[in-house]
C-alpha cells in the first residue's frame, strides 16, 4: 500500500471516531504522542470491529497491536525491540525474504515514541549500574535470530563495540546461584572508590569560617616534611623552594598576605596538608579522612570557579588544580575530577607549557623548567585519570626528550625523560584504539584486513616500541635491582616508573584479552589445528596475564608492615593490586593461562589486599568481591560479607557468562576496547 492510500485509509477509519477524536483533550492540545497513543487505540477498536466481519487490516495495525508485548519479550531477552521506533525504520529498508515489497509506512505517525528501544550499542543504565540477580539474568539473551548477519560478525566481535557486551549461556548454572547476594560494591579504585572517605564539599559560595586558619606550626612542619618525603618524589608538581619560602612568610606574617592570589596558594597549602595526612597509614580510619577532608574542604572554598575559568591562567592555579585532582582521585567524585585534570591541562597549554622553546615569553631558566616539570606531570595526569575512569585521554604533542646517554643525565633528568618517552608511547596505544574503533576507519581499512588484523599490526610495533624503552633503563633501574637503591625516594620513584610501565603493556594487550575469552571454546574443530592468528591471540593473553604478574610481584615488593608509611602512597597500591586482581580472574576461564604460578600471584594479591583492610572500608567488600567472582568459577564455597560461607558455584565449562562474571567489579571488557565514545574500563 502507498504511503498516500495508506493515509487516505486511515482518514477514512477514523472519521467515524471524529467526535470522539474532538472530545481528547490530549489531541486537542498537540501532545504528538497522547495523541498517536489514542490513534493507536482507535485502530485497536477498529480491527476488533473488523474482525467480527473477517476483514483484514493492514499489517502494521497488527504490529500495533502486539507492540507491548513484543517488547516485553524483546526485554526479557535482552534484545533491540523488533517493533521500536529505530527497528521498525530499520524493517522498512530490508525487504524480508519471500516478499516483493514491502509496505513503507510513515513510523513516527503510527510508533508514538514513547520509550526508545534498547540500543545494541549502549546497554540501558539501569541494566549496567545494578549487579544481576537470580531472577533477572535469562537463560540467554544473545542469539543471533538474523539470518542475514555478517558472516565475520564473530571475528570482529570483540573489537566492535555496536554488537554489545559479550554474550554467553548462563543456562542451568544461573540457577545454582540462587542463594547468591548480589555484589553491592562497584566501585573501582581511583575511579569512584571512595578510598578517603565520603567527602561532602560545600558551595564555593559559602565560605568556611575556618578556611583561612592554619595549623600550629609544629604540626605543619611535621605535615610538610611528610609531603615532600613520601608524596611529592612518586609525582613531583611543585617548586620546593619557592614552596618553602611562601610557607615561611605563612607564619611569620599571617595577617598581611604574601602576594595577590594568597587565597590561592592557600589553597595548595591546604591539600598539601591533606595529602599528607593521607599518607600516614598509621592513623585511625576515622581520624585520618576526617582530619583530611577538613582540610581539602577549605582548599576547595578557596578555589572559586570564577578564578579557574575567566582569570589569567598561572602556574599557581594550574598546580593548585593538579594536587586537587589527586585528592578527589580518590573520592567518589568522578565529575569533579574529570573536570579539575581537563582545567589544568588547558590552563598549561595556554600557558606554552607543552613547547620546549618559547622565544616570544620571558622569563628565567628556572620558569622554563618549572613550566616543563608542570607540564610533565599534567601529562602524567591526564593519562591516569582518563585510563582509571574510562576516558579518552588528552592527545597532546609531547616534547620529544633530548636524545642523551644515561651517563650524561643526572637521576631527576633520566626520570623525566624515562616518563615522558613512556607516556608518548600511551598515546601511540591509545591511538591505535580510537583509530581501530570509529566507523571512519572501517570505511578506508583495507578489504582483507579485518579490525582485529589492523590493531594486531599496530600491537607488533608498539610492542617493540615498550621493549627498546626496557632496554634502554640504566641496570640500576631494573626491577631487580631496585630493591638495592638506598635512597627511599629514588626507589618509590624507580617502583612507580615500572608500575606505569607494566600498565601500559596490560593496557596494550586487553583487546587481544577481551577477544581470546569472547571466542568460545569449541569454536576451534578438534580435527583442525590452531590458526597463526589464534596463537597469537592466545599468546598475547598469555604476556597481559604475564604483566599482571609482574604488577602483583612489584606491588608485594613495596609492601613494608613495619614502617608507618609505606613506600608507595597506598592507594596506588590498592589501585595495581586491583588491575592484578582481575586480569587473574580473566585468567581463571582458561586452564592455559591459570596456571600454578599464576595462582600464586592470585593468592599474593588477596594477601595483599587483607593487609589494606585497615585503611579503607572499601578494601573489605573488593575482598568480598573478589572472592566471590573466583568461587562462581571455580565452584568453591563463595564466602559471605559476615564471613560464613555460602552454597556452591560451578565451574566456567558449564556455561557461565564472562561479562556475567564481571559486570560485578564494574569490568566491561568489550566497552574498554573500543567504545563509540568513551572506553568504559573501570579499572584501568
Amino acid at each position: 500500500m502507498e504511503n498516500g492510500c495508506t493515509s487516505h485509509w486511515l482518514l477514512s477509519r477514523i472519521a467515524g471516531s471524529e467526535s470522539r477524536l474532538a472530545n481528547n483533550r490530549a489531541f486537542r492540545c498537540g501532545s504528538i504522542e497522547k495523541a498517536a497513543s489514542y490513534l493507536i487505540g482507535e485502530l485497536l477498536i477498529i480491527n476488533q470491529a473488523e474482525a467480527k466481519s473477517n476483514k483484514r487490516l493492514p499489517k502494521f495495525v497488527h504490529k500495533a497491536d502486539t507492540y507491548h508485548k513484543a517488547c516485553a519479550r524483546c526485554k526479557a531477552r535482552g534484545k533491540t525491540c523488533a517493533y521500536g521506533q529505530g527497528a521498525v525504520e530499520k524493517q522498512t529498508v530490508h525487504k524480508p525474504r519471500g516478499q516483493a515489497s514491502s509496505v513503507h509506512m510513515p513510523v513516527p505517525m503510527l510508533v508514538p515514541p514513547i520509550s526508545s528501544a534498547p540500543s545494541l550499542e549502549t546497554p540501558p543504565e539501569s541494566v549496567a549500574a545494578s549487579p544481576p540477580t537470580v531472577d533477572s539474568i535469562p537463560v540467554s539473551h544473545h542469539v543471533n535470530e538474523d539470518p542475514e548477519a555478517e558472516p565475520d560478525l564473530e571475528k570482529n566481535r570483540a573489537y566492535y563495540t555496536a554488537h554489545g557486551r559479550f554474550a554467553g549461556q548462563v543456562a542451568a548454572a544461573i540457577n545454582e546461584r540462587a542463594g547468591l547476594i548480589p555484589a553491592t560494591c562497584n566501585q573501582v579504585p581511583l575511579v569512584d572508590a571512595p578510598l578517603f572517605g565520603d567527602l561532602n564539599l560545600p558551595s564555593q559560595s559559602c565560605a568556611l569560617s575556618s578556611s583561612t586558619e592554619l595549623p600550629p606550626r609544629a604540626y605543619a612542619d611535621q605535615l610538610i616534611d611528610i609531603y615532600w618525603q613520601h608524596v611529592d618524589p612518586m609525582e613531583p608538581v611543585l617548586d620546593r623552594q619557592r614552596f618553602l619560602e611562601n610557607y615561611e612568610k605563612a607564619y611569620s606574617t599571617p595577617i598581611t598576605p604574601l602576594c595577590a592570589d594568597y587565597d590561592l596558594w592557600l589553597g595548595i597549602l591546604n591539600v598539601v596538608f591533606a595529602l599528607a595526612v593521607q599518607r600516614q597509614e598509621l592513623n585511625p580510619l576515622h581520624q585520618r579522612n576526617e582530619e583530611a577532608n577538613r582540610f581539602f574542604q577549605r582548599a576547595w572554598v578557596l578555589l572559586p570557579a570564577e578564578s579557574m575559568l575567566w582569570k589569567p591562567g598561572s602556574l599557581e592555579l594550574v598546580q593548585c588544580l593538579m594536587l586537587m585532582n589527586r585528592y578527589l582521585h580518590c573520592t567518589n567524585n568522578q565529575q569533579k575530577t574529570w573536570t579539575t585534570a581537563g582545567l589544568a591541562m588547558r590552563i598549561a597549554q595556554s600557558m606554552c607549557c607543552h613547547l620546549t622553546e618559547t622565544p616570544l615569553l620571558k622569563g628565567s631558566s628556572d620558569d622554563k623548567a618549572l613550566k616543563q616539570k608542570v607540564w610533565a606531570s599534567c601529562v602524567a595526569l591526564d593519562r591516569c585519570i582518563s585510563w582509571s575512569l574510562g576516558k579518552t585521554s588528552a592527545l597532546v604533542l609531547i616534547p620529544s626528550p633530548p636524545p642523551s646517554s644515561p651517563q650524561q643525565l643526572g637521576e631527576n633528568a633520566m626520570h623525566d625523560t624515562l616518563g615522558l618517552r613512556l607516556h608518548e608511547i600511551g598515546n601511540q596505544i591509545q591511538l591505535a584504539q580510537i583509530q581501530n574503533r570509529t566507523s571512519l576507519a572501517a570505511r578506508f581499512r583495507p578489504p582483507l584486513l579485518s579490525q582485529q588484523d589492523e590493531y594486531h599490526n599496530a600491537a607488533l610495533q608498539l610492542d617493540a616500541c615498550l621493549q627498546d624503552w626496557e632496554n634502554s633503563i640504566p641496570s640500576d633501574w631494573q626491577p631487580r635491582n631496585l630493591r638495592m637503591v638506598t635512597d627511599r625516594s629514588s626507589r618509590a620513584e624507580r617502583y612507580l616508573l615500572h608500575l606505569r610501565y607494566l600498565h601500559h603493556r596490560i593496557f596494550l594487550y586487553r583487546p587481544m584479552l577481551a577477544r581470546f575469552y569472547a571466542m568460545k571454546p569449541d569454536t576451534q574443530p578438534l580435527h583442525k589445528s590452531p590458526s597463526l592468528s589464534h596463537r597469537l591471540l592466545r599468546e598475547s593473553a598469555s604476556m597481559c596475564i604475564e604483566a599482571a604478574q609482574q604488577v602483583a610481584s612489584l606491588v608485594n615488593e613495596t609492601l613494608e608492615p613495619d614502617e608507618p608509611i609505606g613506600l608507595l602512597p597506598w592507594w596506588y597500591r590498592i589501585y595495581y593490586l586491583h588491575i592484578a586482581g582481575a586480569n587473574f580472574l580473566a585468567a581463571m576461564f582458561r586452564s592455559e593461562l591459570f596456571t600454578d604460578s599464576v595462582s600464586q600471584s592470585w593468592e599474593s594479591v588477596m594477601l595483599a589486599l587483607r593487609a589494606h583492610e585497615h585503611l579503607s572500608p572499601y578494601v573489605q567488600q573488593c575482598l568480598w568481591t573478589f572472592e566471590t567472582l573466583a568461587a562462581r568459577i571455580t565452584g568453591k564455597p563463595y564466602p559471605s560479607m559476615d564471613g560464613g560461607g555460602c552454597g556452591l558455584m560451578v565451574d566456567g565449562s558449564s556455561g557461565v557468562s564472562f561479562d556475567d562474571i564481571f559486570k560485578d567489579i564494574n569490568f566491561d571488557f568489550d566497552n574498554f576496547i573500543f567504545g563509540p565514545e568513551d572506553f568504559g574500563e573501570g579499572l584501568v
